[in-house]
């Protein structure tokens, strides 16, 4: 027996289909800060790693420090998700050992250890991409900047869920939580990384499905000369989280097209905005200066002269 499905190889953190705008209404380009290139490509070959969500196999001491995390929620709905994820995650593991002491012939045994390579290296894949084809529509939706979905509440869950990772599931979210320090001994943050960005993409979509009459959608129209860039860091909280709880998810739609996800009614009293080039280049800025490595436009020209400035003065 052997496992016919596809192996994913080289997988994104970013979605294609998101960034297909960018292709669609010009040159497809990208600059890739690390060797300082800018060039036309396409949104299949940017913002993905080989076999980017393999799972890891947990110590002990990963998984006090993941049930330390996990305990903090006060909803133990919340506690026993991301319980199971973290079970589910570890799945595989748990039936290799169990196959040691199976009295197998070489061959069967050799099928089931490829079957369960497979999981370790796809079904994180999967699950995103399973994601991404649920909330197509609503990614469509919003491109027609059409927020009907958000007043649904099984709808308006599954964008917010979908948001939530679109934020947290990035290189750039997965490093920022590798190289945190750790008080649990024998504790590696870098195995843990992936499972943390997912608990932290599930709690915050439970918080804002919580407070999702406070927040609303606001659509910001691009009439200007200068387009909105995309990033590998595709959704950006404009607030500070060092100096308030509450959000300001900015997502770029496409180049004449971004969203805002707030509860602030007194910045964003319009349901739509039409921008100023001084807000356009803001949120071009932020996206630069918050990404991992790469960023994206429609625009060649416009992205040369973005990445002169340098990097360091716009992160935040």
């Amino acid at each position: 027996m052997t496992n016919t499905e596809p192996n994913a190889k080289n997988q994104h953190y970013v979605w294609q289909h998101y960034l297909s705008a960018w292709a669609t209404e010009g040159t497809f380009c990208c600059y890739r800060q690390k060797d300082k290139k800018l060039f036309p490509t396409q949104p299949k070959a940017v913002a993905s790693q080989t076999y980017f969500y393999e799972t890891q196999r947990l110590t002990d001491a990963d998984k006090k420090f993941l049930e330390d995390f996990i305990s903090k929620a006060t909803d133990e709905c919340l506690r026993a998700l991301n319980r199971d994820y973290v079970r589910l995650t570890q799945l595989s593991f748990a039936l290799r050992a169990q196959l040691k002491n199976a009295n197998l012939p070489p061959e069967a045994r050799a099928a089931l250890e490829e079957q369960l390579r497979w999981a370790e290296r796809n079904l994180g894949e999967r699950y995103h991409a399973g994601i991404e084809n649920k909330c197509q529509d609503i990614l469509d939706a919003l491109r027609s900047e059409s927020d009907v979905f958000y007043h649904d509440d099984v709808r308006s869950v599954d964008f917010l869920y979908f948001l939530s990772l679109q934020y947290f599931r990035t290189a750039r979210m997965r490093e920022g939580l590798s190289n945190l320090p750790s008080y649990v001994p024998g504790h590696d943050p870098r195995r843990t990384a992936a499972v943390l960005n997912h608990i932290h993409a599930t709690n915050v979509a439970a918080g804002l499905y919580r407070e999702r009459k406070a927040y609303r959608i606001v659509f910001l129209r691009n009439g200007t000369a200068i387009p909105f860039i995309a990033g590998d860091q595709p959704v950006i909280n404009m607030l500070d989280p060092h100096a308030t709880n509450d959000l300001e998810l900015y997502y770029p739609l496409a180049p004449r097209l971004a969203m805002v996800l707030t509860n602030d009614a007194v910045k964003f009293s319009d349901r739509t905005r039409n921008v100023i080039s001084f807000e356009v280049e803001h949120y071009n800025y932020a996206v630069y200066g918050r990404s991992e490595d790469q960023i994206y436009s429609n625009d060649e020209s416009y992205l040369r002269s973005l990445v002169s400035i340098r990097k360091d003065l716009l992160a935040g």
